[in-house]
């Protein structure tokens, strides 16, 4: 009942992770069946009784012209039966038809056009017509209602998300007017009304926090405040009152944007279960040929031999029936629509998969790597202590000079703290930024800020002092200035979210930093992670998720920023970036992207993807079990070809709607 059965020449880049297919949401088929043609039955479902009687305009003619038939056989002659069902299978079995003639042309001859037409053939030779037209006729409205499945789960997706503006309002002076915000230039004012959604990533303008609806992009029903400069991205929704934002980014790259092209580039990207399903229908369709030829032949050899007479109506009844019954239509629209229908759950909680293949490793997931800082913690710095062989201003204005330019949370903790004390701007020439730190030219001294091993690896003695709060080195000259200390605050959810994790049997949860080991350490104890590993460079990290990949039972996955931490996301199973939907590395190099920064998402995208694995396996069990009880009952001549065509048809509608409903929420 399906276009799957016969995919042996799919062409989807399975590997790539992003494409650069065009998709037709009006209604395109995107489960291809790797035809150059489109189906005759495309159609759009945008709802409404007109719109359902459009779409299965044809089936409800055949249908009526079935019923019509089943009645008006008690009145008319049966030698003039065929001609009426025949003209009744004209609406649905004329698409079919072509569909076949072409898949023909294009070498493709046993596929499921080929096995439903030669059904319907022999039914009507047998002399079974309602069972013949009833083959098409359920075969066509399966199909239809495969695409409405699929229609349906993108547009709760869509819902979900929300729209973006096709407006937006251009502050002009004290003028404003409606612009296209795909024609919006980067630093443009806008005025967005309550209930508005921002049309394009900015930074907030004013002098106070905004409260802003979130949940179209994290999932979040409670709102969320925003500081005058901070980044508000596009699709969320101030909630009580106007604002100002200056854009920061055109509207190709703007968050929004990217979430809805990394769902419809997930929807290409397929898992191994579903690829494993096209391995097996490249022989499977040919196979069942064979077996219902043999089931046919093999008897009338026998009668042959023996000199007895071969009941062939007897015996092409139940080839008819083993041929319907062993369509693996249920198979192959329930498992694509299990991972498509969790791919618009997991988007709806703030769960963004770059593909179902990432659905899968999730599932097998048994050690999962934290980077420490923005990830484990908030990332939001405050300055402890300051201490050295100079002033404490002196230090502190070194580094903020240094660290003018960075946007790293340290950094901007720095600049922070020297602005509350007003101390004085200092100039730095020739700033450059260096492993574990940064370098540049003061009043003609050379300088460096970072940390221990950094001025380690130039040969400036640091003294040893203990703290667990994360420390920045500053010297200048070859001679150690001092040390400033920054606290950072561990996230409320990471001991619950990394409990939950050990719960659903992740064997090892471990800190992968570049400070120093005694911050890592009280961030392991707060959190309950199960090891750590301190001062590490990026390159490091990446190194340590491989060897870890290459000992380790299950999958590992790296939960960073994206940002410094790209090269481990990169290297990891699946690799987790952390509410930077904004930025380009972050959707380049990772597979899952966590939409806000809540931690408790992860356990949650892990017991989402085993979900999927239980669903798939439920509808395979009943499947097959509904199937072979048909087929060994059809060829021992008690099932008949209805109950052929509930075994493939009726199944795979009962496994669509099994899939919708459970996977729904």
């Amino acid at each position: 009942m399906c276009k799957h059965c016969h995919t042996s020449e799919h062409t989807h880049n399975e590997e790539a992770h992003s494409h650069s297919h065009s998709h037709d949401h009006s209604h395109s088929h995107d489960h291809s069946h790797g035809h150059s043609h489109s189906h005759e039955h495309n159609h759009s479902h945008s709802g409404g009784s007109g719109s359902w009687l459009n779409t299965y305009s044809r089936e409800i003619l055949t249908g009526i012209a079935l019923v019509a038939g089943l009645i008006l056989s008690h009145y008319i002659p049966s030698s003039l039966w065929w001609i009426f069902y025949l003209a009744g299978l004209m609406p649905v079995s004329l698409p079919i038809i072509k569909e076949m003639l072409e898949s023909w042309r294009e070498g493709s001859v046993m596929n499921e056009f080929t096995l439903m037409v030669a059904v319907a053939v022999g039914a009507f030779i047998i002399g079974e017509y309602p069972e013949g037209v009833a083959v098409l006729l359920f075969y066509s409205f399966g199909e239809k209602m495969e695409d409405t499945a699929s229609e349906d789960v993108k547009r709760r997706i869509k819902s979900l998300l929300g729209r973006l503006p096709d407006k937006a309002r251009l502050k002009d002076g004290d003028e404003t007017r409606m612009v296209d915000p795909q024609e919006l230039p980067v630093g443009s004012l806008l005025l967005v009304k309550p209930g508005e959604r921002i049309p394009v990533d900015s930074k907030l303008e004013g002098e106070r926090e905004v409260d802003f609806d979130t949940s179209a992009l994290t999932g979040e029903s409670v709102p969320r405040s925003f500081k005058p400069g901070e980044e508000v991205a596009s699709g969320i929704i101030p909630v009580n009152q106007s604002v100002e934002v200056r854009t920061i980014r055109p509207f190709s790259e703007s968050s929004m944007t990217r979430v809805m092209k990394m769902i419809e580039d997930a929807q290409e990207s397929k898992s191994p279960t579903e690829n494993m399903l096209r391995r097996i229908t490249r022989w499977y369709t040919p196979l069942v040929f064979t077996c219902a030829l043999l089931l046919f032949f093999i008897p009338w050899i026998v009668a042959a031999t023996q000199g007895v007479g071969f009941e062939w109506m007897k015996w092409l009844r139940r080839s008819l029936v083993f041929l319907v019954c062993s369509c693996p239509c249920a198979l192959v629209v329930s498992i694509p629509l299990s991972y498509f229908a969790s791919l618009g759950n997991a988007s709806r909680r703030g769960l963004l998969f770059k593909g179902s293949k990432y659905v899968d490793a999730m599932r097998d997931v048994t050690t999962v790597m934290f980077d420490k800082t923005g990830t484990l913690t908030t990332g939001r710095f405050h300055v402890s202590a300051v201490s050295g062989n100079t002033d404490e201003k002196s230090i502190i204005s070194i580094a903020a000079a240094l660290d003018k330019e960075s946007t790293h949370p340290l950094a901007v903790a720095i600049i922070d703290y020297a602005s509350s004390k007003g101390f004085d701007h200092v100039d730095a020439d020739e700033v450059t930024t260096i492993p574990h730190g940064m370098t540049g030219v003061i009043a003609g001294k050379r300088c460096f800020v970072g940390s221990r091993s950094l001025l380690n690896s130039h040969n400036i003695k640091v003294p040893q002092l203990n703290s667990d709060a994360s420390e920045i080195c500053v010297a200048c000259d070859g001679e150690y200035l001092g040390s400033i200390f920054l606290l950072d605050t561990v996230k409320p959810e990471a001991a619950e979210a990394i409990k939950e994790l050990h719960s659903l049997g992740v064997t090892t949860v471990e800190i992968l930093s570049g400070d120093h080991e005694e911050a890592v350490r009280r961030v392991m104890k707060e959190t309950g992670a199960d090891s750590f590993r301190a001062a590490l460079l990026p390159e490091e990290k990446q190194r340590i998720i491989i060897e870890n990949r290459n000992v380790k039972k299950g999958k590992t996955a790296f939960v960073g920023d994206g940002i410094n931490d790209a090269p481990a996301i990169a290297a990891s199973d699946v690799g987790v970036a952390m509410g930077t939907l904004g930025t380009d590395i972050a959707m380049e190099s990772s597979d899952v992207v966590i939409a806000g920064d809540s931690l408790s998402k992860l356990p949650e995208a892990i017991r989402l993807a085993r979900k999927v694995r239980r669903v798939v396996i439920e509808n395979v069990s009943f499947a097959l079990g509904i199937k072979a009880l048909v087929m060994i009952l059809g060829a021992f001549g008690i099932a008949s070809l209805w109950a052929a065509v509930f075994a493939d048809t009726g199944v795979t509608l009962i496994t669509i709607v099994w899939t919708l409903l459970r996977l729904r929420k």
